[in-house]
């Protein structure tokens, strides 16, 4: 036999002969030393030790620790005999005699320590005496039975000692005659085992201790609205909207995701999906199925698709007279979203966006109307998202398109293979001016899963494309990145992206949070773009995100110059996108991420709102005070500061679109107009807008504003349409008019722009048209060369003395000594990996 078999022998017996000992101990009391019962008799209280007949009824069963029934008169029923039961501390004395040999029903408390009338000292002694003589009797048989079990066991514990070697029986003999020493060092870890434990599970249960009352309160709540409410209600659309209120409290990124969105979600994670590579527009859901209230504020005439214009209007006049002005307002927004519907289902399901690679290559183009997928008709109550539904589906299966053409008269049909379609990150890749110039421009325009990816591969196209302009003779000597109207994407794709443009080693961003791990991006790779190759990055206020980390590191790190006409959009905060449930995901807000130079470039402070206090429930934001904004410093001593998005190195401004020109392109005039343009016309290889199209084109807007299609005060008619209520409700009837009169002289000047933007309106206009026949490359490579803010860093990057000019600016030691100087946030080293580009969006 092993020594450990026999210790583990030893310890066995050890815990079964005492156990058995205890056991015995607590079971072997005779029935001769049972505590006595006591009896309620007439005349007070008497010793009574009852029999053992299971007959009687105060027999008492030892072994079955049934509790003492005091006084069970004969006619008791059960409910009563359990409320008698459950209060064995206290007798009842009865008030009158009884009848055979039980007492009366009716009962006096008579307290444990004597009898409330005509008690003396010797009696209360001699009861309290009475009373602990069964307690100490009892304590001391089971204190003798519990040493006696121990003598026992250590007798024979020695036996077998006997039979073990002498060295391993000395051991054992001194351990058992140490163990008393050791006594209050395993009490000690007993109890700090045990507090310890305590101290972890506590603030868990405290924890759901506070989240099972709003939780139980909303299910009660949810369930009795199912149930009672005065109409049917759809409780997942109840759930969903009471969600989204909550969350809405927080910030404007966390989200509940329904399944719908979250595919949506993670494809925009991904980068990928099956399907054929269009984007559509048409008549959306939320507009198909309006809200039971959606028309509440609309008479009964504009609540019909065939209802005339003349009949809304007077319907409308009727109610004024009794709407609220809040009434009157939401009854406007409705007729303006009825009338976007009604103009959505007239032009059906359009095809906006063809990628190449995909659809573009089987022959659909912008502005094509789809009439049926796989033989089912489009009607016009069917919505974008039941034609996504129709065109997604397995990699390799196919699908048949019928579409029509403006200008052309047959329906044209193509049936074409669903593909796992990629949504490239890199929209363009290219050579600007002459290629031995050696000056390249990529326009990164978001940052899925690959991303980093493409950005290798665009720049390595870039180097190769100057060597093989030069013979080998010259390197890539600048690069343009272009980040403008970037909304981000993942961290993970951020912190590759910028390990390309970065040295080995440098810390690119860090990120921690409440219940975020603190953690630290660093690169581990060399950079593929040459440190000599000058680098300018172009942001705008709708850079955010992600494209920031890749700016700040930019900047912080003094790699390259960031150019643009003041800040990016200052979006600093990393979300987490969990997966749900049923199909579902819930996007939050877990922690702010910091530049290297250790700077947090959030612009706006969120906290949750104030519930029903705060106007919807909403968020209550903060945008940071350019007073409370802290100085940070790069890495070559340059002064950077924090709280309002990466400001621009080098500053130039963007050309502003006038009024006019926001007014047709959110009306989609220039897409409307090239639909009627290509009906009787052909496309050249010298188009270019000329005045005659120009001057049709305002012909075809002023048509459009006779028909109501089109107002070209719609930027100010919101605010001028207030004034005039306030006018109205103070009774300055002379002022309203003179409102009106502005507002015509308002649309006046708005077509004096026609002349005054000439130029950027033949833009647009050309890029309607060419958008029905070029690829999307070529549409972005075509706007580049008209871009003034490109064109400005091209510049920059060929000047070698204004941008190395540009990053030594305050590069002095006073400065490069700084608190603030590359101070990263503390966290755990990390590289990218796929795991955290499945959770991690920005």
């Amino acid at each position: 036999m092993s020594p450990c078999s026999v210790v583990l022998f030893c310890c066995v017996v050890v815990v079964v002969v005492g156990s058995n000992g205890i056991v015995h101990g607590f079971t072997s009391v005779p029935p001769s030393s049972s505590p006595p019962l006591l009896r309620v008799v007439k005349g007070g209280i008497r010793t009574h030790r009852p029999s053992l007949s299971p007959l009687s009824p105060h027999s008492y069963n030892h072994g079955s620790r049934r509790p003492l029934r005091m006084l069970l008169p004969a006619n008791d029923s059960a409910s009563h005999t359990r409320r008698v039961a459950t209060r064995p501390t206290r007798l009842l004395r009865p008030t009158s005699g009884s009848s055979k040999g039980y007492p009366s029903r009716k009962f006096r408390v008579l307290s444990l320590a004597g009898r409330p009338d005509n008690n003396n000292d010797n009696d209360s002694k001699e009861r309290r005496q009475f009373m602990l003589d069964p307690v100490t009797q009892t304590f001391d048989h089971v204190t003798k039975s519990v040493q006696e079990s121990v003598e026992n066991a250590r007798t024979r514990l020695e036996q077998l000692l006997r039979f073990l070697p002498a060295p391993l029986r000395n051991f054992y003999r001194a351990f058992f005659e140490k163990l008393h020493a050791w006594k209050g060092f395993l009490v000690s870890f007993t109890a700090g085992a045990f507090l310890a434990t305590a101290a972890i599970i506590y603030p868990i249960y405290a924890s759901v201790e506070s989240l099972s009352q709003p939780v139980t309160l909303f299910e009660t709540i949810l369930g009795d609205l199912e149930q009672a409410y005065v109409e049917e209600v759809d409780t997942n659309k109840l759930f969903e909207t009471g969600i989204a209120a909550m969350l809405r409290s927080l910030d404007p990124y966390t989200e509940f995701e329904a399944a719908q969105e979250a595919v949506a979600l993670t494809e925009s994670i991904e980068g990928r999906y099956g399907g054929v590579g269009l984007v559509i527009a048409g008549t959306p859901r939320a507009a198909a199925e309006p809200k039971s209230n959606a028309n509440q504020l609309l008479p009964a005439a504009a609540q019909s698709d065939t209802a005339s214009q003349e009949d809304t209007e007077r319907n409308r006049n009727t109610m004024s007279n009794v709407m609220t002005e809040e009434e009157e307002d939401e009854y406007m927004d409705r007729k303006e979203q009825r009338k976007a519907l009604e103009k959505a289902r007239k032009q059906g399901i359009r095809v906006v966006t063809a990628f190449e690679g995909y659809a573009f290559d089987y022959g659909l183009r912008v502005g094509d109307k789809l009439l049926a997928i796989d033989d089912k008709p489009l009607t016009a109550d069917t919505t974008v998202e039941d034609v996504r539904n129709m065109l997604r589906g397995q990699p390799g299966t196919l699908v048949s398109i019928e579409f029509n053409r403006d200008g052309v008269d047959d329906v044209q049909t193509v049936t074409m293979p669903r593909a796992v379609v990629r949504l490239r990150d890199v929209k363009l890749a290219t050579l600007v001016g002459s290629p031995r110039d050696g000056i390249g421009y990529i326009q990164l325009s978001g940052f899925t899963s690959n991303a980093g990816a493409e950005m290798r591969q665009a720049i390595t196209y870039l180097q190769q494309r100057t060597l093989d302009a030069t013979n080998g003779d010259k390197s890539l000597q600048g690069l343009v990145l272009d980040l403008r109207g970037n909304p981000g994407g993942l961290l993970t794709s951020a912190v590759d992206v910028a390990s390309l443009l970065v040295p080995n080693g440098s810390d690119i961003v860090s990120a921690r949070g409440r219940g975020f791990p603190g953690m630290l991006y660093r690169s581990r790779v060399d950079p593929i773009l040459n440190p000599n190759t000058k680098l300018a990055v172009l942001v705008n206020g709708q850079t955010a995100s992600a494209a920031e980390i890749v700016a700040g590191a930019v900047q912080d790190l003094d790699v390259g110059v960031i150019v643009g006409a003041d800040r990016s959009f200052g979006k600093g905060l990393v979300q987490n996108v969990e997966e749900l449930p049923f199909n579902t995901a819930l996007k939050f807000t877990v922690a702010k991420y910091y530049t290297p130079s250790g700077r947090c470039i959030q612009g706006v402070n969120y906290k949750g709102g104030g519930g029903l206090k705060e106007e919807n429930g909403g968020y209550i934001a903060s945008k940071v005070a350019d007073a409370d904004r802290k100085v940070y410093y790069t890495k070559a001593g340059r002064m950077v500061r924090d709280g309002g998005g990466v400001e621009a190195d080098y500053k130039i401004e963007a050309p502003k679109a006038s009024a006019l020109e926001v007014t047709l392109l959110r009306s989609g005039m220039f897409n409307e107009y090239a639909a009627e343009w290509s009906k009787t016309h052909m496309l050249t290889n010298n188009f270019a807008v000329d005045e005659d199209i120009y001057r049709n084109f305002i012909a075809f807007v002023d048509q459009k504003q006779k028909t109501g299609d089109i107002e070209l005060d719609a930027l100010y008619s919101r605010p001028l349409s207030d004034l005039k209520k306030a006018l109205k409700r103070s009774g300055y009837k002379g002022a309203e008019k003179e409102v009106e009169v502005l507002q015509a002289n308002i649309v006046r000047e708005v077509q004096k722009d026609f002349d005054k933007y000439r130029k950027d309106i033949k833009e647009d206009i050309s890029q309607g048209i060419l958008a029905r026949y070029l690829p999307e490359s070529m549409l972005i490579e075509r706007g580049m060369k008209n871009d003034a803010q490109v064109e400005a860093a091209i510049k920059l990057v060929a000047n070698k003395n204004t941008f190395d000019k540009i990053l030594a600016q305050g590069n002095t030691a006073e400065r490069m000594g700084g608190a603030n100087s590359l101070n990263m946030a503390s966290g755990a080293s990390a590289q990218s990996t796929s795991g955290v580009r499945a959770t991690i969006q920005w």
